[in-house]
């Protein structure tokens, strides 16, 4: 027994060299690949590309919206009783009706063929005015060559209007589904597929300024600087400002990378180093004379400009594009600035409402001082306490700066309040009936499906506009 034992002990420390030889080699290939993975994250050496554009697509497939139901819908409303619920809440205004942006499938009891794209509507809900278009006459395959994804009119929304001084609803499109979301401005005798985006603005003299954007690839550095950019999908989307003439032709574009660097603004980019989409323009507003007057270097019709990422309002010259003034601080993803009468500015502060319910509120703020108020919700056992939406949202201030607007963007809802008291005057619940959406999916319903609305923008305009655009 013993010598066989020794027979076969070198067999065994044979077996066990190799072993230990195959585990060490397991460790060094280990080691090998944990330290070229380090490289290849460090020095985007091979395959690092790969793996980002791997990462890029499962990110952009998880991103796709698959509800059956029309964009934007936000969910049904076995609740509501009507569409476009509305309820006075103080003092009905005499002087002006309500301008509302609504898209492809809002009001089909209206707008049958399409939807209602926008209408004029009393606070009682006689709509007055409304417009529809057919999007395949806006929008076919050439036009949407070069976005990526599912090129089809059903993933083609509205999201922003203005009206022009003579009658003319100015509409921005925006896209789910498809690669940049991005997508277009219209005027109706004319539409530009030129990536804008957000809401428009039309200026007293029918010029139009609305945000832009661009994809940049393998940008390297923040604004010039020697600080790297950390964008890992390796896409960056630029933006700016573009003024348009009222027929549709480019007169300036401002783009606000170019812009930092001239103004020596670098610290804007800085701060969001680590994002693909620095800037993110989502408002535009033009400076008033009591606004200029206030502010040493701003002149009437220059461009207040909010973006998004920074948290920040940038006022642009309005011939160069130059940086003027920068201001920051209270506001949290803010969108939507407005001037008041005294040049004062008004945003739609998403996030930074601490003082409120849900986190939403609408600030004003001293643009020389950067002083905040809180306008509205102050009163917590009145409609609207409730304000919130995470992301878009928009206000809108009347002529004398005492009433405003408030599209709770994600929630479906507008808001009318008195911007001394803070007291809510007026709500609007965006419900339509899509069941003829849903019939025209091959889905017939019995009776009319309810469902709750995004709410894209509200405007105040007059009773004199009004009878203009029904020919009066």
């Amino acid at each position: 027994m013993h010598a066989e034992s020794w027979r076969s002990s070198p067999t065994r420390s044979i077996v066990n060299g190799e072993r230990l030889w195959r585990f060490g080699a397991f460790l060094l290939l280990m080691a090998g690949a944990f330290s070229w993975g380090v490289a290849t994250i460090k020095w985007k050496l091979f395959p690092h590309d790969q793996l980002v554009y791997l990462e890029s697509g499962f990110d952009a497939l998880t991103k796709l919206d698959r509800t059956k139901w029309p964009h934007p819908m936000i969910e049904l409303a076995p609740d509501a009783q009507r569409v476009d619920p509305v309820l006075l809440l103080g003092p009905e205004p005499a002087g002006d009706v309500i301008l509302m942006t609504g898209g492809f499938q809002y009001r089909r009891d209206l707008c049958p063929e399409f939807g209602c794209l926008a209408w004029v509507m009393e606070r009682d809900g006689k709509v007055l005015h409304r417009w529809q278009y057919d999007p395949s006459k806006l929008f076919d395959e050439e036009k949407l060559s070069g976005h990526d994804g599912e090129r089809d009119v059903s993933n083609i929304y509205v999201q922003g209007a203005d009206i022009d001084p003579d009658g003319n609803l100015i509409v921005t499109f925006q896209t789910r589904n498809m690669y940049p979301y991005q997508l277009a401005v219209a005027r109706f005798d004319w539409i530009r597929i030129d990536d804008s985006h957000h809401w428009p603005t039309a200026g007293p003299d029918g010029r139009i300024y609305v945000p832009m954007a661009r994809i940049e690839r393998d940008r390297a550095y923040v604004a010039g600087t020697k600080e790297k950019l950390d964008c890992k999908f390796g896409a960056v989307f630029q933006e700016g400002v573009r003024i348009l003439s009222p027929e549709g032709q480019v007169l300036r574009e401002f783009w606000l990378d170019e812009a930092v660097r001239r103004s020596d603004m670098q610290g804007l980019a800085y701060s969001v180093r680590n994002d693909c989409d620095p800037y993110h323009v989502n408002g535009i507003a033009l400076v008033n004379e009591a606004a200029a007057a206030r502010l040493e270097d701003a002149r009437e019709g220059d461009l207040l400009v909010s973006l998004r990422s920074s948290s920040a309002l940038v006022l642009l010259d309005q011939d160069d594009g130059r940086i003027k003034h920068v201001l920051t601080g209270p506001m949290v993803a803010q969108h939507s600035p407005r001037f008041l009468p005294d040049g004062d500015v008004v945003v739609f502060d998403n996030l930074g409402g601490i003082d409120t319910k849900a986190g939403t509120r609408i600030l004003k703020l001293d643009l020389v001082t950067g002083e905040p108020e809180t306008l509205f919700p102050r009163h917590t056992d009145m409609a609207g306490y409730d304000l919130f939406s995470e992301a878009q949202g928009d206000v809108e201030l009347s002529d004398d700066g005492r009433r405003a607007l408030v599209a709770e963007t994600l929630g479906g809802r507008v808001i009318e309040f008195d911007t001394i008291s803070g007291k809510p005057i007026w709500s609007y619940r965006s419900i339509s009936d899509v069941a003829p959406y849903y019939a025209d999916e091959g889905d017939r319903r019995e009776g009319p499906v309810l469902a709750l609305m995004q709410t894209q923008g509200a405007r105040y305009i007059s009773r004199s506009m009004l009878r203009r655009l029904n020919g009066g």
